[in-house]
């Protein structure tokens, strides 16, 4: 369609060009414009015969890998679009996960807070009964301790108060008397 266009148009033009030139220069009566014109077309039209094949292939080849590109195109982005509400999916799944890995995990927690807090109170009874028992211990132990020392003074005490009062007659006097309870005794 374009060609035949400039056909036209070199065709319409040709006169006014002859005429702008001064004087018509011919070539067996027709102008040498319309020559030029003729030969230019005879030109294309045969680069066109000899190009319309190989044209007609290359650009029917690109044709197709365009398509196959636009349906490549096309697969890939079904494919990434799959790809991307899988994706969503398993994120939002992941939430989901994730909150209820911290719940889980807040209960697991606050149970092992508990089993602290228990076990410590077990412990701190534990370790109040071993100080109690203790401090009864040592308590007994100061107490006998004391009455011991408290036997021994109070002996020492007697023995002086018993050796300054006591004469040797008197002590005659107690050793047969406590023979003769002792021999009471064995006989009874």
């Amino acid at each position: 369609m374009r060609f035949k266009v400039g056909l036209l148009m070199a065709l319409w033009a040709t006169p006014a060009l002859a005429a702008a030139g001064g004087g018509p220069e011919t070539f067996l009566g027709i102008p040498t414009v319309v020559w030029k014109v003729a030969n230019l077309v005879v030109f294309l039209t045969i680069l066109g015969w000899f190009l319309a094949r190989p044209l007609s292939r290359f650009f029917h080849a690109r044709r197709e890998e365009i398509a196959r590109q636009l349906r490549e195109a096309e697969r890939l982005r079904a494919e990434a679009s799959a790809l991307h509400q899988e994706m969503s999916a398993k994120l939002a799944g992941l939430h989901g996960e994730i909150a209820a890995l911290q719940e889980r995990l807040r209960r697991e927690g606050e149970r092992e807070r508990q089993l602290l807090v228990a076990e410590g109170e077990r412990e701190a009874a534990r370790f109040l009964r071993q100080v109690e028992e203790e401090t009864k211990r040592r308590l007994a132990a100061a107490r006998e301790e004391l009455a011991r020392e408290a036997a021994q003074s109070a002996a020492l005490v007697a023995w002086e108060i018993l050796g300054k009062e006591i004469t040797p007659e008197d002590r005659e006097r107690i050793f047969r008397a406590t023979l003769a309870r002792l021999q009471q005794g064995e006989q009874v």
